[in-house]
């Protein structure tokens, strides 16, 4: 619309002002330059988004919250690390646990107590994960005499790479066994 003023401008310009048409034409080149830019100013503002804060611009200026820690990992990773190193961890945090577990296990998938029924838990469990969730002490089978060898556990713990408690590929081979359980 203001194009068209401009151009009739300058029709009458031209008819009124006969010696300086130049003068006229490049005004009214730079006058319809001008048009177009603004223009293209208002399309792009309108295609653009706001410059005003909106209610999401928060969340690029708050303070970085620290990641999570999911304490119940930390602290399951800190009763297998005492575990492999000291025999306290080992009756005192790691059997427990195991045992907690593998008793909801039981319990679960294959309806037995294993307080009640000790001897389906056995059979079920195998002896090398009863001997670290049954009762009783855990150890190694130690021999009493050369000729008769004791099978119950013993309260002597295997001495490991780092002290006195279990090695790793033990606690991961108890905790396999307890995952296909």
């Amino acid at each position: 619309m203001l194009a068209v003023a401009s151009t009739i401008a300058l029709m009458v310009t031209l008819a009124t002002l006969g010696g300086a048409r130049t003068l006229i034409l490049n005004t009214w080149l730079l006058s319809i330059g001008a048009l177009m830019l603004w223009t293209c100013w208002r399309v792009l503002t309108a295609a653009l988004p706001s410059a005003a804060d909106s209610e999401f611009d928060w969340v690029r200026t708050r303070p970085v919250e620290p990641p999570s820690k999911l304490y119940e990992v930390i602290a399951i990773e800190g009763v297998l690390l005492d575990a492999e190193w000291s025999w306290r961890g080992v009756e005192y945090r790691l059997r427990p646990l195991l045992r907690k577990i593998a008793a909801s296990r039981l319990i679960e998938r294959h309806q037995v107590d294993l307080e009640t029924d000790p001897a389906a838990a056995h059979r079920i469990l195998g002896p090398e994960l009863w001997a670290l969730v049954g009762p009783g002490a855990y150890g190694p089978v130690v021999a009493e005499t050369p000729d008769k060898i004791d099978h119950e556990p013993s309260t002597e713990p295997a001495q490991t790479r780092h002290g006195r408690g279990i090695p790793r590929a033990t606690i991961r081979r108890a905790i396999d066994l307890l995952e296909a359980l």
